[in-house]
């Protein structure tokens, strides 16, 4: 066998043993791992009794906006892709892309977009059987 022959030999082994080493027995090769891309611990204290988890996904257009409004049960908040601005008590903040922030029971805020693409963000609402979701404040 000549040696150029040889090392193509040996070069096609060693590929087929990579491969029977780095896909596991069923043939399929290993799924990829999920990444975190943002943790954050809201520490929330609730009293005694039933309570509704609500996720909401919401897509706001650009120039939309939800209004002044309060909540009966607390909030988290994580802004997915975009920037909204948020305005509550302490003033305006422009939240952007993987930060969140949290709203207590009964505190007026509203949300607008002033950017020129759709934000979309996730709310998960703790909410106590029987008590509002969301009420317009007039």
């Amino acid at each position: 066998m000549s040696s150029n022959r040889f090392q193509t030999v040996l070069s096609i082994l060693a590929v087929l043993i990579l491969i029977v080493f780095a896909v596991p027995g069923n043939g399929q090769m290993p799924a990829p791992e999920p990444v975190t891309v943002a943790l954050k611990v809201f520490p929330i204290t609730v009293t005694a009794g039933d309570y509704e988890l609500v996720n909401q996904v919401l897509d706001l257009p650009p120039g939309s906006s939800v209004p002044k409004h309060i909540h009966g049960g607390p909030v988290v908040v994580t802004v997915v892709s975009g920037q909204l601005t948020q305005v509550d008590a302490t003033g305006e903040r422009v939240v952007k892309a993987g930060e969140s922030w949290t709203e207590k029971v009964g505190a007026e805020h509203s949300v607008m977009n002033k950017s020129k693409e759709t934000t979309r963000l996730v709310a998960s609402y703790l909410i106590p059987k029987g008590a509002s979701l969301i009420t317009v404040v007039k």
